[in-house]
């Protein structure tokens, strides 16, 4: 769900086949305003031809008096001739919570492809309430749930202490930002994205939802199914699920963590022996900070989704395999690399609990799950993930705890839906939306195809440096041609020795 990215700052019926690019008319059918783009200030998007603009969306689309938010713009322009331009392509890098304006210099100058650039400006936005958009969340940040850091986990028991510690993360946040707070949800969102497709000067929407960017996707393409010209569907969220159901991810780190071992499997081998360890006890490092097993999980298994941080997680897996059974000399050497590691994953939020993540997933459900049905999804999830199944789907099944929202819930498919031809897009190992997922959204869209990719890739396009993916996804936001059957492709990563 949440891509867990922290290298990369990582959701009904016909298609218009709109090449060009007219002025279109608002979702309340009056002009909106044109954007004022000028060259970005922030740091990461100062250089390279960004461009940013402001665009004021209402806060509650019922109550046209209640407020209003600021939406944060980015662009990058097409390096094609006048000629050559289709239109925008929008992008939502995933979340809830994702910014998209600290995802666009990545995407614009490492991901998109030259033919992607040069037929579309590539434009994203922070969604309300998140990043530079105006106004936003603040003093929400989530816990990680507190485990044993040693011995037998309860996760019965961890996952009602952390129940009744989100709680009162929740219930502070929700207070602190009471005037926003019921209207963040993505049935909103859908309208912000529909309403920046309208003032971009688009008839109809070229988008890119990528994970929870594709609860976006397909609640837009329900929405406004006339609006569409393309979408592509990349690391699918459930559109049939429920907030309960979500927790199935709980055991997608363990999954795409095999891709990473297959790799790297005498990096795995060390990894392996240093769990073995830290499973009976504590490891004291050079700062004199003790290391334990699940500073090492939430490290390796936060970011085993995404193979341009492999060669990092062996990194990591070596030097606390030498901090630990090293020399001397090495253990000193080793140990203070890992205490740089360990450092910097006790100064991570937990991306999948609380903030923008528990409160927009809370507004789009409406029956949130009661702390029995939480504890045995969580058991369901060990049992089929024992690394990390029971951390991640403790976090997704009580994200709720202590708020007190009104449900604003999206629309489920859980038939054939909207007969827009999207592209899906997926892997068999994703390490964040589990592959069963992106067979449901292939089936909620009778018209689409989909390209699985053989990894643990969470968001394959440009991702996963398949030339085979790109190749498809490239050739359907340009000409809208969708292979004629699924397609599979193999992984790119090169195993080490």
């Amino acid at each position: 769900m949440n891509r867990r990215r922290r290298y990369l700052p990582i959701g009904l019926l016909t298609a218009s086949l709109i090449f060009g690019s007219v002025t279109a008319a608002s979702p309340a059918g009056a002009a909106d305003p044109a954007l004022v783009w000028a060259p970005c200030t922030a740091a990461s998007l100062s250089e390279g031809g960004f461009e940013c603009a402001r665009l004021t969306v209402p806060r509650d689309r019922r109550e046209p008096a209640a407020g209003t938010f600021s939406l944060s713009l980015v662009r990058h322009r097409s390096t094609g001739t006048p000629g050559e331009r289709i239109g925008a392509m929008v992008f939502n890098p995933g979340g809830p919570g994702g910014s998209g304006l600290s995802a666009m210099s990545t995407v614009w100058g490492s991901v998109a492809s030259e033919e992607v650039k040069r037929h579309f400006d590539l434009v994203t936005w922070d969604p309300r309430g998140v990043g530079d958009s105006k106004p936003a969340l603040e003093g929400c940040d989530g816990p990680f749930p507190v485990r044993p850091t040693v011995g037998r986990v309860d996760w019965a028991k961890v996952t009602r202490d952390f129940a009744a510690r989100l709680s009162t993360v929740n219930a502070a946040c929700q207070k602190a930002n009471a005037a926003i707070i019921d209207h963040l949800g993505t049935v909103e969102n859908v309208r912000d994205l529909d309403r920046i497709r309208a003032a971009l000067g688009d008839s109809a929407l070229t988008y890119w939802g990528m994970s929870y960017g594709t609860r976006i996707g397909y609640v837009y393409a329900a929405t406004f199914p006339g609006r569409t010209r393309a979408i592509v569907l990349d690391g699918s969220i459930d559109p049939a699920s429920t907030l309960l159901s979500l927790s199935e991810g709980g055991a997608a780190p363990d999954q795409a963590y095999g891709a990473w071992a297959d790799a790297y499997p005498a990096s795995a081998a060390r990894l392996a022996a240093v769990l073995s360890v830290l499973n009976r006890r504590t490891v004291r490092l050079p700062d004199g900070t003790r290391l334990d097993r699940w500073t090492v999980r939430d490290l390796v298994f936060g970011n085993v989704a995404q193979q341009d941080a492999y060669a990092t997680l062996a990194q990591v897996a070596d030097a606390f395999h030498g901090a630990i059974f090293g020399t001397e000399e090495e253990r000193q050497q080793s140990g203070l690399v890992a205490a740089q590691f360990a450092r910097f994953q006790r100064d991570q939020p937990n991306s999948n609990a609380g903030g923008a993540f528990s409160v927009v997933n809370c507004l789009d459900y409406l029956k949130w799950p009661t702390l029995a049905q939480a504890t045995a999804a969580v058991r369901d999830q060990v049992r089929l993930g024992p690394a990390y199944g029971g951390t991640l789907a403790a976090s997704y099944s009580v994200m709720c705890s202590g708020l007190s929202v009104t449900p604003d819930p999206v629309p489920v498919i859980t038939g054939d839906g909207p007969q827009v031809p999207v592209l899906v897009l997926g892997a068999s190992r994703d390490g964040s939306t589990i592959q069963s997922w992106t067979g449901r959204m292939s089936r909620a869209f009778p018209r689409s195809r989909t390209v699985t990719y053989t990894g643990g890739q969470h968001v394959t396009w440009g991702f996963a440096g398949s030339a085979c993916v790109d190749a498809v996804a490239d050739a359907y936001v340009t000409t809208l041609a969708l292979p004629a059957m699924d397609v599979g492709c193999p992984n790119t990563v090169v195993p080490q020795q």
